[in-house]
């Protein structure tokens, strides 16, 4: 596959990303308790797997209002799950909720954290605007080519290890992504950025 085929896929998942989050309604009921942010591959047109990050900054996050969100949810056809964490005390502190929602024979997977506008530790939408600025054509078709790879062996990957790899380790290529990602703690918080 070229790398403007891997990008013209992107693109396709990404327009089917935006559907399930407008089917959901989810940022509009997100702001009623915070600011949203969608992070990760759909915020940087990377999406491989059916998988989308919102982020929820709000004062003080609320149980009660990640339920709130959760019981709405739970109610759209094709929602098949909910599921919440309370992390507050974790190292990723803030409200984890989890939901999953079939379409079009696709089951999407929505990670949601409600957390502290001052918020300690890494967080994807710190990360947004200094991915869209670092990616390139041809950066983006480097780390879309590993994500497929992974995708396809059904590899679990986080995608920070992948921009890292591309972006500033200059690797390309799924092998050598895998040699490297032998060397890196991944399961350690990261706060790199491009």
């Amino acid at each position: 596959m070229s790398g403007s085929d891997y990008l013209v896929r992107a693109e396709q998942r990404l327009d089917a990303a935006h559907q399930v989050l407008e089917d959901l309604d989810l940022l509009a009921r997100w702001r009623r308790y915070g600011d949203p942010v969608t992070c990760g591959s759909v915020a940087y047109g990377l999406v491989v797997e059916p998988d989308i990050d919102v982020e929820v900054f709000t004062d003080v996050p609320s149980i009660d209002a990640a339920f709130g969100l959760l019981h709405e949810v739970a109610k759209v056809p094709g929602v098949v799950r909910c599921a919440f964490t309370n992390e507050l005390n974790g190292p990723l502190p803030g409200i984890y909720c989890r939901i999953v929602y079939d379409r079009d024979h696709v089951r999407w997977n929505l990670d949601n954290w409600l957390l502290p506008r001052v918020h300690r530790g890494p967080f994807g939408a710190r990360l947004v605007e200094p991915m869209r600025r670092a990616l390139t054509p041809e950066t983006r078709a480097a780390v879309l080519e590993i994500k497929e790879a992974a995708f396809d062996r059904n590899e679990p990957l986080q995608g920070i290890w992948v921009y890292r790899a591309v972006l500033a380790e200059g690797l390309r290529g799924y092998p050598a992504f895998r040699d490297w990602l032998r060397t890196v703690d991944t399961n350690r918080l990261t706060d790199w950025t491009p």
